[in-house]
Order: C-alpha cells, then structure tokens, then sequence
C-alpha cells in the first residue's frame, strides 16, 4: 500500500485562521468594487471594452462573495484562501489593464487591496518580490499597451505616484504583519513560560509531597522506637511498682529511679515532637538562641550539664537550615541522655565565612563506631547531614566519651553576608 505523505507548509503558514486579514481585505473590495462598477458603466458608452472589464470585475465579485459567505458561515480561512483571492485579484486586474485602457484605465486601484493581501500574509521578503514584478508589470503596460504613456502631459507623474503607492501600502503592512507577529510569538514564549514555571511549580510540590511524606515515616518510626517505648515501659514500671508497694517487697527505690530516666526520656522526646510540629525557627530566633534554648531545656531536663560555646560573627541562615542542625543537635542529645552516661555534654557552633561547624561532645562511657548496631540514632544523623550537604564525622572509643562534627556549607546569600 503506498503511503501518502504531506508536504510541509510555508514558513509564513503558522497560523490557522487568516481570517481577520481576509475580513478587512474583502470589505475593502466591496466597497472599491462598487464604486468601480458605478464609475466603468454610469454615462458611458458601452462597448466590448467595458463588457470584459465588467466580467472582470463580476469574477472578483464572484471570489469576494465566496470569501465573504465562508466569514459569515464561521468557516476557516486558511493561508490558501487569502494566497487565491490575492492572486485572483493580481492576475483579473492586470488581464483588465492589458486588454482596455491601458494607464488610463482606473481598474489599476484593486492593485492596492490585493497587495495588502500579500503584505499582511506573507513575509517581507515575498511581499516586496511580489510588488516589484507588479510594479514592473504595469510600467511595461504603460509603455506599451494603448493609449501609452504620454510625457507630454507629465503622465510619467501619474505612473510614479501609483508606484509609490503600491510600494506604501506592501511597506504598511509589512510593518503590521511584523509587529502582528512579533506579538504572537511574544505571546506564545509567555504561555511556554507560564507553562514552564507552572510545571516547575508541580514539581515542587510533588518533591514537597514526598519529603512531608518521609517526614512523617521517620517521625512515625522515632516515635515508635522512642517515646511509645518509653511510655510502654512507664506503664509496665508502674504495675511492677504497685506490686512492690502492695507486698511490701524491697527494690522499690530502684524502680522508682527507672521511673524518673523513662519519664524524662518520654518528655525529651515529646518535646523533639513539638518542635518537629511547630515552625518555631520560621521566625526572628537565630540558631545559636535556639541551641542556646535547647541546651538549657537539656540540662533541666536530665540534669546533665549542658554549655553552648558560639564563635565568630553569627549571620542569618535559611530556617531549613536551622530546622535540620536542630534536629541533628536534639538527636545527639538525646543519644547523650540514652546510652552515654554522661556528666556534662558541650556543643561548639563556629561560623566562618562560606562554611558553619557544629561539635557535641560529651565525657561519657562512648562506643565502638565499627560494631554500633544501635538503631535510628545514628541513622538519623546521617540521613540529616546529607539533607545539608554536610560533611559529618563520629568519633568515639570506649571509656573517652563521644564527639560529632558536622562542616555545613553556609548558602551563597548567607556567605555574602558573612564576609560584608
């Protein structure tokens, strides 16, 4: 079976619908048809002459009315339909100038809304080639079709005016098809962007949609390992308690001390929760007043002693940024309160132009960071150091306590800052 396949369309053909241009071309014939009918029949003599320039005009009518029923009827008009009633009108009205009257035949005014056509559809560069073979075409006429060119009576004149109307009216629409299209294009690159920016704006809230529900995984599992462990074992602690009570059985004090830890690892853990939930560093807080606030809540909390060293010149950072280094501190700390055995616990937070340190260290029993399996502790941690960028080391032996560093790179606004 033999395919078929469609030729490409002209570059000036981008546009579907020529029918405004068409609209004001055909009104324009209409009224220079008329008024030439009136003048070609009223007081004059006719002859055949003026029969074929009658029938002329009569197939332009024929071809106007056409255009003119597919614009009332709704109907498309396609680059082809304005390139055919141009031509028409080209080719009639050049024919009329030929076989009556010559230069002195007044048929030569259709000229001007046929090349409008062709200035208004096509490109400059065709809208000028076609006016000049016109222009060409009726000078020849005047030289050589009767009555000719009369240089006695200046009629050369008569020809240069017509010229440079002919030329006027393709140079005036070669500047409103220019301007028309250079606004469409405008239009176009604005919805591409508009589109563009909408996509992005979906992608956002696509990556939005998948990191709150990641978030809410690991808040899930934390919870789950953390303070609903926590407060599983306050409730078995305080049966076993009631028991000891009511036998009058001895170990009651150290119950009662595991009561104390669980409970304030439950109330650290709720308050890692309510941070988590709250947008509290969306405001004027700085980082170094939020760890301040964190520490101090740490100490009260557990009773292990708990500084806050700030060097360098603080400068404003992103409140993502300050959420996450939060976190990883309220992580540390709570890792501190659970396995360390700590007495005291130190953060450091150093800002330096184009890069932020943060340091926990504590004085407890420490670990073998080779063979920790722990649980979502350290997972955590890292997981946040690769949310900032961040370069994150853990350092730790048995018996010589714990130190984390992290190395955050500091955005560029924020480095601008620093160094100002």
């Amino acid at each position: 079976m033999a395919s078929r396949t469609n030729s490409p369309l002209p570059a000036f053909a981008i546009f579907d619908d020529y029918r405004p241009t068409v609209a004001m071309a055909v009104a324009v014939r209409w009224v220079l048809l008329l008024a030439w009918f009136f003048l070609n029949n009223y007081r004059v003599e006719q002859d055949l002459n003026h029969s074929v320039l009658n029938l002329l005009g009569a197939v332009l009518a024929a071809v106007n009315g056409y255009m003119t029923w597919r614009i009332w009827r709704g109907r498309s008009i396609t680059w082809r339909h304005a390139c055919t009633l141009s031509a028409t009108d080209l080719a009639v009205i050049t024919a009329g100038l030929f076989l009556a009257g010559g230069i002195s035949n007044d048929f030569y005014v259709f000229y001007y809304p046929a090349l409008l056509g062709f200035s208004l559809m096509f490109p400059r560069r065709v809208s000028f080639a076609v006016v000049a073979v016109v222009a060409v075409l009726y000078t020849v006429m005047a030289f050589t079709v009767s009555p000719t060119l009369d240089l006695a009576q200046e009629d050369e004149k008569k020809l240069a005016v017509r010229l440079i109307n002919m030329v006027g009216i393709v140079s005036a629409g070669a500047l409103i098809t220019s301007w028309e299209r250079r606004r469409r294009r405008e239009a176009v690159a604005a919805e591409r962007q508009r589109a563009a920016e909408n996509l992005e704006l979906e992608r956002r809230a696509r990556q939005a949609e998948q990191a709150a529900a990641q978030e809410r995984g690991r808040m899930a599992r934390e919870i789950h390992d953390g303070i609903a462990q926590s407060l599983y074992m306050l409730s078995i602690s305080l049966e076993a308690c009631a028991d000891l009570a009511a036998k009058g059985q001895a170990g009651l004090d150290q119950k009662l001390d595991s009561l104390s830890r669980l409970s304030r690892q439950a109330l650290l853990d709720a308050r890692h929760y309510i941070f988590d939930l709250t947008p509290q560093t969306s405001g004027s807080l700085s980082l170094a007043h939020t760890l301040e606030r964190q520490a101090q809540e740490f100490q009260t909390v557990t009773g292990i002693s708990a500084t806050l060293t700030v060097t360098g010149d603080e400068y404003p950072l992103p409140a993502a940024m300050v959420m996450g280094l939060h976190r990883m501190v309220q992580e540390s700390l709570s890792n501190v309160y659970k396995h360390a055995q700590a007495r005291t616990v130190q953060v450091r937070l150093t800002f330096l132009p184009g890069e932020l340190q943060l340091v926990i260290a504590d004085d407890g029993q420490g670990f073998d960071p080779a063979q920790a399996k722990g649980g979502h502790g350290l997972k955590n941690l890292a997981e946040r150091a690769r949310e900032l960028g961040a370069r994150l080391e853990i350092n730790s032996a048995p018996g010589r306590g714990t130190l984390v560093r992290l190395a955050a790179p500091v955005p560029e606004r924020a480095e601008e800052h620093s160094r100002s």
